[in-house]
């Protein structure tokens, strides 16, 4: 049995991402940083813009999800059944 595998052309991926970067770039939710960022990448040298997301995901991953786990931990201790105070 053959599985049904959808398989989209690069130019139907590349219009659906260049509507979602409109869409963040108009909507007033959006990071000003971000919009920075997305404007900033237009034009530029697709692999570079891959290698600098993959390096962005190592260095400001850990800068966002760190503070909010250490933040979140008095919650969840506190949560415990059987803790201690």
């Amino acid at each position: 049995m053959k599985a049904n595998v959808t398989v989209h052309e690069p130019e139907t991926v590349l219009a659906t991402a260049r509507a979602r970067v409109a869409w963040l770039l108009d909507n007033p939710g959006t990071s000003a940083w971000l919009k920075a960022s997305l404007q900033a990448a237009d034009g530029h040298d697709p692999i570079s813009i891959q290698n600098d997301i993959q390096l962005l995901l190592h260095v400001i991953a850990p800068l966002a999800s760190c503070p909010i786990e250490v933040a979140m931990r008095p919650l969840s201790l506190a949560a415990c059944p059987g803790r201690k105070a």
